[in-house]
């Protein structure tokens, strides 16, 4: 008499399996995004490189955090803290701001700051306050340095 072996789980294990990867996956998103936008000078920020081709020519969201001598911008949904958007004080030009309204992509009320960084082009969409806090901390940058800040 032959014994017959299952060599298979049972589709309810595959499941379990996959609802656990799922709910990993969540909270660890969920810790991270509380890591970055949790710290101290971080706020909400809207980012976008006009021109520049792909996901970053269009308004991506995250959060922005002050360090010394930078202004480094996470994206909300990425699983990894250390990507995103490093913009150096001494390469940040602010030169224009208005607030978004009903027709724009962010959302009403969000101060929209029109820059440059380096060659490029940026705009940051963020709340009022933090706008002027930015504002202040470019212009704060090292004395003997052109600043040009709306």
């Amino acid at each position: 008499m032959a014994t017959t072996w299952r060599s298979s789980l049972p589709p309810e294990a595959f499941v379990l399996v996959a609802l656990g990867v799922v709910v990993a996956l969540v909270l660890a998103l969920v810790l991270r995004w509380r890591h970055v936008s949790r710290g101290l000078g971080a706020f909400r920020c809207y980012v976008r490189l006009p021109g520049s081709a792909g996901a970053l020519g269009r308004w991506r969201r995250g959060a922005a955090r002050f360090d010394t001598h930078e202004l480094r911008w996470f994206p909300t949904w990425m699983p990894f803290a250390s990507r995103g958007l490093c913009m150096e004080r001494s390469a940040l030009e602010l030169f224009g701001r208005w607030t978004a309204g009903e027709g724009d992509v962010v959302p009403d009320g969000l101060t929209v700051l029109r820059g440059s960084l380096g060659r490029r082009d940026v705009e940051l969409a963020v709340p009022a306050s933090s706008a002027a806090a930015l504002v202040l901390w470019v212009e704060s940058g090292p004395p003997g340095r052109n600043v040009n800040v709306a």
